[in-house]
Formats: structure tokens, C-alpha cells, sequence
């Protein structure tokens, strides 16, 4: 822009005509006092055009990053209706809003994970409710498909939609994913969004949909089933039993206690970490076997297991 606005004379009135016709200027304080002096044109002029187009009462400045909810113009058309499902894990939460999400004509759910998008788009399907897939690494298709299951970096801004479902929402206080969560809060354009996460995001997600007019509601659950911590250690691996689920930290110590696990002759063993490749994945449902080892460094706790023994 810098280059277009000098070849078309538009920051003569910041002093670079000045600049040019200056005298004895060092070549490399020239080109610095050019850069800057179309840079400040470049931005001088956004703001006049941004500020003043045919004297609009709702003024629109590009360079203004304090009113982030108006950057989605498409889900402020809509007086949308925001639905936080919040409560401990196994509390059905989110159960509640896949319903939801699977009785609408069209939408979309948003997850942290691509197993987790996977897992929903899998469903849906199975419900008979054609489902997209889309995430970074892969994108499966479904002819005549209305609904979505992506991970949410890859939320669409641009369409409108029934229902919309953003799964872990308190990860928009996240320092490195955080802006994924908060575009997906204030861009996706749907009749009904669906937030699904811990409670001490609630203040928060209230604070940051006050400027936007959108009716929020709260609904708190509780635990479903208890979680009854084990009067006794698991000892040794042979003890473990089909279902159970062993926790490590590092991708090398899950394949060493899978091989320890195996070698026992009683269990195969299923593992799950982050860079797993989706086919391998899609290919070994963890759930249908005898235990399963995940690396809780890459979240991948969020998945819901029904086992009987958690061991870290």
C-alpha cells in the first residue's frame, strides 16, 4: 500500500515531497524517512476513509483493535441466543448440546481436538445427519451435508448457521490458542450457539458478549457418575483390567508401557498422543480395545473414556 500511495502522489501532505527535495540526505536516512513517511500516509488515509465514507452514522475504523466484536459483521446481523453448558467432565454437557446440535436443519460444532471433531462428525453420520469434517489436516465431505465438525481454528466466520456448538470454551483464556476460541465466541453467525466448559470461564465469556446485545443464558450440571479414588495402587501392570487407561508424559514412555503391556499376554493395548496421523487414528478406535495410553501433555484427557482404572 505504502508503494501504491507514493506512485500516486497521496502523501505529498506528510513531507515526503519535503523528504525528496531535500538536500545532501545519506541514501540510507532516505529511504528509512520514505518508508515511514508512506507507512504514516498509508495509515493517515485508512482512518480518513474508514471515518468519513458517505458520513455514516456507524463508522467503521481499520485500525481500531478495541471493539473486536465488530470485526464480524455477519453474527451481528443476528440476535443470537448463547447457551453455556458448564460443569465438571462426565457431567453431560456437552451430550446436551450435540443434541441440540443434531435436531437443527443446519450447524456446526468447534472442538479443540481433531479427534474430538472426528468423534462428533462420526456421530452425526451415524444419526443420519450429514456431516462435514474439516480440520488442518484432513477434510472429508458428505454429499448434501448441512452440518460441520471442525477444530476450531478452522471455524468459518462467513456463514450463517442454526446451531453452533464450541466445545472447551475456557481455552479462550489460553495464551497460545486463546484467539481461535474468542473468533469462534464472537464471529460464528448462528441462531443458537452452544458453549460447552468449565464454570470459571462464565465471567469472563459474559464480560466479553456485553457489547455485542446477544441473550446469554446459564446452565450449570453435576457429575453424572462419582469419581471414587482407589484405596490402593495398581501395584504392577498385570493387574490392570480390560478398559483400563494408563496416563505417561512422553510419546517414547507410551510405546515402552504398550510393549510392557502387551507382553504380558492378556491385553492389547491401544495409544492415542498428538502427531498420531489421522488415518492410524480413524483406524484404531481406542474404546474397542483392552486399555489405552495418552500423553496428557497434548490434552488429550478432553476425550471421555470409559474406564474403569486411571493410572498416571
Amino acid at each position: 500500500m505504502a508503494a501504491f500511495l507514493l506512485r500516486h502522489r497521496k502523501v505529498s501532505t506528510l513531507g515526503v515531497s519535503g523528504i525528496l527535495k531535500a538536500d545532501k540526505l545519506e541514501p540510507c536516512r532516505l529511504h528509512v524517512a520514505l518508508r515511514l513517511g508512506a507507512l504514516a500516509g498509508a495509515c493517515n488515509l485508512s482512518r480518513e476513509y474508514s471515518t468519513s465514507y458517505d458520513n455514516r452514522a456507524n463508522k467503521f475504523d481499520f485500525l481500531d483493535l478495541t471493539c473486536p466484536h465488530a470485526w464480524y459483521p455477519v453474527a451481528r446481523r443476528k440476535n443470537r441466543k448463547i447457551f453455556l453448558h458448564v460443569g465438571p467432565t462426565n457431567s453431560g454437557k456437552t451430550y446436551q448440546a450435540l443434541k441440540q446440535l443434531e435436531s437443527s436443519p443446519s450447524g456446526v460444532y468447534c472442538g479443540p481436538l481433531r479427534l474430538l471433531a472426528w468423534e462428533v462428525a462420526k456421530r452425526l453420520n451415524k444419526a443420519k445427519v450429514p456431516c462435514d469434517l474439516i480440520t488442518g489436516q484432513e477434510r472429508e465431505e458428505v454429499d448434501g451435508a448441512k452440518h460441520k465438525a471442525v477444530t476450531v481454528e478452522m471455524a468459518d466466520v462467513t456463514s450463517s448457521y442454526s446451531c453452533a456448538v464450541v466445545d472447551e470454551i475456557q481455552m479462550l483464556g489460553c495464551t497460545t490458542r486463546g484467539f481461535s476460541f474468542t473468533r469462534a465466541l464472537l464471529g460464528i453467525s448462528a441462531d443458537e450457539l452452544h458453549l460447552c466448559g468449565d464454570p470459571a470461564a462464565v465471567p469472563l465469556i459474559q464480560e466479553i458478549l456485553k457489547p455485542t446485545g446477544d441473550d446469554v443464558h446459564v446452565q450449570f450440571y453435576e457429575r453424572l457418575s462419582p469419581l471414587v479414588p482407589s484405596q490402593k495402587s495398581l501395584g504392577s501392570f498385570k493387574n490392570i483390567q480390560t478398559g483400563d487407561c494408563v496416563v505417561t508424559f512422553s510419546r517414547r514412555e507410551i510405546y515402552k508401557l504398550k510393549g510392557q503391556i502387551e507382553r504380558g499376554g492378556k491385553h492389547l493395548c491401544s495409544v492415542v498422543y498428538g502427531s498420531l496421523p489421522p488415518e492410524t487414528r480413524t483406524r484404531q478406535d481406542c474404546r474397542q480395545q483392552c486399555s489405552m495410553m495418552q500423553a496428557v501433555n497434548l490434552m488429550f484427557l478432553w476425550l471421555v473414556m470409559p474406564s474403569g482404572w486411571v493410572s498416571t
